[in-house]
C-alpha cells in the first residue's frame, strides 16, 4: 500500500505546553514584528472553510507576539492534496505560514491516495476551531427523494470539487457500501459553485458539506427546506439534528460499519489549523498559545456568532491524537476503505456547465532543451 511507511512515523508532539522562556519569548515576538504571515487555504473563495479560516485569522494575528499582518491564498485542487504538499515542501518551514485545510488530506495519506508529497504526522497542529457533521443533502429539485432509503432505488446526480475532496468521497463509499444510486459531476471550482450548480439545475444533491458551512453560507436552506438533510456523518448526532439518521445505521454488516467508523472518525478532525514540519518549537508554541487564546477571545467569539458560525474547539494535543488514530488504523481497515473509496464512473465538469465554473489543468511548460 503506497505511503504505508507513513504509519509508523510518530506524531510530533514538540512540547506544546512547556513554557516559553523570557528570551525565547523577545525572540519569537521580534520574529513575527512587522512580518506579513500567510494563511493558505485548501479550499476556493467563499465557502463555509474559507469563511471560518479567515475570520480566526483576522483575531488570531493579535494574539501572537510581535502581532503580525497576514494575507490569504487561496490554493484549491486534488481534493487539498495540492495545498498540503505546497506547505509541507515549498513553504517557508519558520512559523510564517499557517494551513488552513479540510480534514481529508490526513485520510487520504492513510488511504494511499494519488499525489502525496507529504506526510500529515510531521505537522504541527494548532487546534481544530469546530467539528460539525457531515451531510449528505439532496436539493428540493430532487423529485421523490426525501429520506436516504430513496437513493437506494432513485438516482441522484450530486456535485463534486476535486477527487479526494468530502464531495467526491462520500458519495463514492456510499455507492460501495451502502447500495446507494448517486452519479458524481466531479471538477467544480469550490464547494460555493456546487451550490450554484444547484441553483441552476446541473446537479440535484451534494455531500461532503457540515451543517457549520451550510449554516454560515446558506442559513435558511435546511430549514425552508432548500436542502434535505438525508443523512449525516460522525461520530456522534449533530445537536440540534437528532432527527437526521447517521449513516452507520444503514451498514450491511460489521466490516461495512467498521470503514464507515473510520470515515466517521476524520470528521473528529473537524477543521484543522497547522503549521508546517521543521517550524522552531518556540514558535510553535507561541501559535499554539495564539490559537488558545484567540478561542476565549470575547471579539473572535461576537464575531463568529454574527457569522453564523459555530465554535466547538479542540485542542492541540487533542487533535494531534486524534490524527495519530486514523493513520495508524488497523491495515484491514484502512485497505477495505480504499477500495470502497476507489472513484467510478465520474461525470466531468465541463460536460455538464460552463467551463468556467469548472477547475482547469494547468498547462506544463514545455522545458528548454
Amino acid at each position: 500500500m503506497a505511503n504505508r511507511r507513513y504509519r509508523v512515523l510518530p506524531i510530533i508532539i514538540a512540547g506544546f505546553l512547556l513554557t516559553i522562556t523570557p528570551t525565547k519569548a523577545k525572540e519569537v515576538a521580534q520574529f513575527y514584528r512587522g512580518k506579513t504571515m500567510t494563511l493558505l487555504l485548501s479550499t476556493g473563495v467563499g465557502g463555509g472553510n474559507d469563511l471560518k479560516a479567515r475570520t480566526l485569522m483576522n483575531h488570531m494575528v493579535k494574539h501572537i507576539p510581535g502581532k503580525p499582518n497576514y494575507k490569504a491564498i487561496n490554493m484549491p485542487g486534488a481534493g487539498h492534496v495540492r495545498a498540503t504538499n505546497y506547505l509541507y515542501n515549498k513553504a517557508p518551514k519558520d512559523g510564517s505560514f499557517i494551513g488552513a485545510f479540510v480534514r481529508y488530506f490526513i485520510l487520504h495519506q492513510a488511504l494511499g491516495g494519488r499525489g502525496v508529497r507529504y506526510n500529515a504526522s510531521e505537522f504541527s497542529y494548532l487546534g481544530s476551531t469546530s467539528t460539525s457533521n457531515i451531510t449528505f443533502t439532496a436539493f428540493k429539485t430532487a423529485k421523490g427523494i426525501n429520506k436516504f432509503e430513496d437513493v437506494r432505488s432513485k438516482e441522484l446526480i450530486v456535485g463534486g470539487t476535486g477527487v479526494g475532496s468530502g464531495t467526491v468521497l462520500f458519495p463514492t463509499i456510499f455507492n460501495a457500501l451502502l447500495g446507494t444510486k448517486i452519479k458524481i459531476v466531479q471538477g467544480y471550482k469550490s464547494g460555493n459553485n456546487i451550490d450554484l450548480a444547484m441553483e441552476r439545475g446541473e446537479v440535484f444533491g451534494r455531500a461532503g458539506a457540515s451543517f457549520d458551512s451550510i449554516l454560515a453560507i446558506h442559513p435558511t436552506w435546511i430549514k425552508e427546506g432548500t436542502l434535505k438533510v438525508l443523512a449525516q456523518v460522525g461520530l456522534r448526532k449533530e445537536p440540534g439534528y437528532e432527527d437526521i439518521p447517521m449513516v452507520t445505521q444503514f451498514a450491511k454488516n460489521a466490516d461495512d460499519r467498521s470503514v464507515l467508523d473510520l470515515y466517521s472518525g476524520i470528521v473528529a478532525v473537524g477543521s484543522p489549523i497547522i503549521t508546517n514540519q521543521g517550524v522552531p518549537k518556540a514558535r510553535v508554541r507561541a501559535l499554539v498559545g495564539a490559537f488558545n487564546s484567540t478561542m476565549k477571545d470575547p471579539a473572535y467569539l461576537a464575531d463568529v456568532k454574527k457569522k453564523r458560525l459555530s465554535i466547538n474547539p479542540t485542542n492541540s494535543k487533542d487533535l494531534t491524537n486524534i490524527v495519530n488514530k486514523i493513520i495508524n488504523a488497523p491495515s484491514s481497515v484502512l485497505e477495505k476503505a480504499k477500495a470502497a473509496g476507489l472513484r467510478r464512473g465520474l461525470i466531468k465538469c465541463k460536460t455538464i456547465t460552463s467551463a468556467k465554473f469548472c477547475k482547469s489543468k494547468k498547462k506544463r511548460r514545455k522545458k528548454k532543451k
